[in-house]
């Protein structure tokens, strides 16, 4: 818990209109505004207005308290400073905000660890550790939005957190069972893409994998996929990174007519080189086509294929189509 040296001197010593209280902390002078306390702690307002021996007090002892973190719990109360909070300074700032009864800081502590729950960059220990501190003061929604974060993380990465073991027993059995009810679940065409987000989510890699060859097994059947089912398909390999699947889903779609494909609206969203190789795959396939009409024999005349002629043009065009599976 870092401080610069202006911030570390502010309240050790008196400056007159501002020090009207002093606190005794790990045997250190803390001067502080009696007023402000009262304005923003009921405890505080309490302490000084009551019959406590501390109201007429020259030096109130604060026993157990740290003195960094009272400097850093002032700091950011004082309305001159309000200083930032900090992955190192929130949680012992939460917990003395509780303990005052400052509801100004206990929501800018409660927002602030909200906002970690939804950056992908938290290091799994901090998303552990506010949990375990929206348990402690009953906050339902960071519980919530902590909840989410941690139970998609796999149980032997989680349990490698040694505060894990402070979290409510109840709270890691519902992981385990919300785990369990997550990933038992049978795959078919319908419901393959929810779970394969999942699989992703709580980093399953075997469910990942059991996905990627269902959707493998589907390319292969002989009723071919639809349009929209094909393009699903792409978009989930090239969103996560299925390298097989990509590969036999590319086949597929290079046998597709260009206009249904670039129909699609999935097909749109494809990352830019997933559909320029689609396309160009395709436009390399239609240059062997051309190579191969050029010498196939005409059915009508048994010549070489005369492209004024209908007949010649619709039944080697058909055949050569066909012989490579693609749609004329």
């Amino acid at each position: 818990m870092k401080a610069n040296m202006k911030e570390e001197t502010r309240f050790a010593q008196s400056d007159g209109l501002t020090s009207s209280i002093v606190f005794l902390v790990e045997n250190r002078k803390l001067y502080a505004s009696k007023e402000v306390l009262a304005l923003c702690s009921p405890v505080f307002r309490n302490m000084f207005e009551s019959d406590f021996r501390e109201r007429l007090a020259d030096c109130i002892p604060l026993p157990g308290k740290c003195y960094k973190e009272l400097v850093e719990f002032l700091l950011c109360l004082y309305p001159d400073t309000q200083k930032p909070l900090s992955d190192e300074t929130v949680f012992p700032i939460f917990s003395l905000a509780d303990e005052y009864q400052v509801d100004i800081l206990l929501h800018k502590c409660e927002d602030y660890l909200l906002s970690k729950c939804n950056d992908k960059n938290t290091p799994m220990t901090a998303l552990v550790n506010i949990l375990i501190c929206a348990e402690q003061y009953n906050l339902k929604k960071l519980f919530n939005a902590a909840f989410d974060r941690v139970s998609k993380i796999h149980p032997d990465d989680v349990k490698s957190v040694p505060e894990y073991v402070k979290l409510h027993e109840d709270t890691r059995k519902t992981f385990k069972k919300l785990r369990e009810q997550a990933l038992d679940v049978n795959l078919t065409d319908g419901n393959v893409h929810d779970v394969l987000r999942i699989a992703v989510d709580y980093n399953e890699k075997d469910l990942i994998n059991k996905c990627e060859n269902h959707m493998i097994q589907r390319c292969k059947k002989t009723e071919k996929p639809l349009i929209h089912g094909l393009v699903s398909m792409l978009s989930a390999a090239d969103k996560h990174k299925l390298t097989k699947l990509k590969e036999e889903v590319l086949e597929l779609a290079i046998k597709r007519k260009s206009h249904e494909l670039e129909a699609s609206p999935i097909f749109k969203n494809l990352a830019p080189e997933t559909s320029r190789k689609v396309l160009s795959k395709r436009l390399k396939v239609f240059e062997g086509l051309y190579s191969k009409l050029c010498k196939v024999r005409c059915h009508c005349c048994r010549k070489h294929a005369d492209y004024n002629c209908k007949i010649c043009f619709i039944s080697t065009t058909k055949e050569c189509f066909d012989s490579l599976g693609m749609c004329f």
